[in-house]
């Protein structure tokens, strides 16, 4: 049963006069985001049921939106329209340009059509998904540009029978358990690295060996992965906007992946917040949290793969960079030589054993 705070905290956030963001608020309150939202069925948040996969092909309906996908270290936000969608079982692909999406449809537990008010832009209203233990995997946006109608008539098609406030919710999944350092083959890991053929294919090689991916990372030596000065981002980002230079910003949770694809303009350093404040693609990270940044090579068909990416204090991976390519193409030699120029790690803080 959900509580009179929870409900009441929700009416006064989605009223705008609450300060702060959701997740916040709900973390305050000891719920997760899912619940707070889940608190508003039956007054401003629609309770949906479907096979989220079909609901997923009907948001190209709405024309231009704003997509959301975020963890707990960082914010991912783009426009553009939906379509080229393709699901299979519990993955979902979305290959439109601006929104470009992997969708892990297992994770998704909860979806409610959204409305609240903004201080600053008015009305508000979204489509919004959450994982099983209530945690958001992600968020579709009105814009000026949506089409309200079809929005409307999704909600309507696809509205729950039940618009009880509440939800169930899961305790949230065990981190998976993999080798110690003293049982992982390492030359047999470094072997089967190089032998490489696709950049897809790293994540499957990691788990046959029941590695993490910061733990392979450390593990493989530094021909193939080495440790960059956590300030790297900072540099990365500066240096593809005063290049032009087009990158790639991967950042995901459980249940989604969604990425940039092009130049970044606006970088702009607030408090412990690193950010990109452009027109149609922002993203929001804190600085402070970046615990370990790496350089990866990865080695395919065409040649290497360089990717810089972020790790938090509990080791998890919340953000990769790379450089523009198409597909069976080489890797721009432009972003090689920013990644390749970065700041090693220069050994005089104490490395942390996973």
């Amino acid at each position: 049963m959900i509580s009179e705070k929870v409900k009441d905290a929700w009416a006064v956030f989605s009223a705008g006069t609450a300060k702060g963001y959701a997740v916040d608020i709900a973390a305050e309150l000891g719920v997760t985001e899912g619940e707070l939202v889940a608190s508003g069925c039956g007054r401003n948040v629609v309770r949906l049921d479907t096979d989220w996969g079909d609901l997923i092909a009907r948001l190209e309906d709405l024309g231009e939106v704003m997509i959301l996908t975020r963890n707990k270290n960082v914010v991912h936000e783009k426009t553009g329209t939906f379509g080229n969608t393709s699901i299979g079982g519990e993955m979902g692909l979305v290959l439109n340009g601006d929104v470009d999406l992997r969708l892990f449809l297992g994770r998704w537990g909860h979806g409610f059509a959204v409305e609240t008010q903004n201080a600053k832009s008015g009305r508000r209203r979204s489509i919004q998904f959450y994982d099983h233990d209530g945690t958001a995997i992600h968020k579709v946006f009105l814009t000026a540009n949506s089409n309200a109608d079809a929005y409307d008539a999704l909600v309507a098609d696809y509205r729950s029978g039940n618009q009880a406030p509440g939800i169930d919710v899961l305790p949230s999944l065990p981190k998976p358990v993999t080798r110690s350092d003293d049982d992982v083959d390492v030359e047999n890991l470094r072997a089967h690295w190089q032998r490489m053929t696709d950049v897809h294919q790293f994540h499957s090689m990691l788990k046959d060996f029941n590695v993490s991916r910061h733990q392979g990372l450390r593990l493989v030596g530094t021909d193939l992965a080495e440790r960059l000065e956590p300030g790297s981002l900072r540099i990365v980002l500066e240096s593809a906007a005063q290049s032009g230079l087009s990158i790639m910003v991967f950042v995901g949770n459980g249940g989604a992946i969604q990425i940039h694809t092009g130049p970044v303009e606006n970088i702009r350093e607030m408090g412990d917040w690193i950010n990109v404040m452009d027109p149609r693609f922002t993203l929001h990270l804190r600085n402070d949290l970046i615990a370990e940044a790496w350089l990866v090579r990865k080695p395919i068909r065409e040649g290497v793969i360089t990717t810089v990416e972020l790790y938090d204090a509990e080791f998890s991976n919340f953000a990769i960079l790379c450089g523009e390519r198409a597909p069976k193409s080489p890797e721009n030699p432009e972003w090689q030589k920013l990644a390749e120029g970065l700041p090693r790690f220069d050994g005089t803080q104490a490395a942390v054993a996973e």
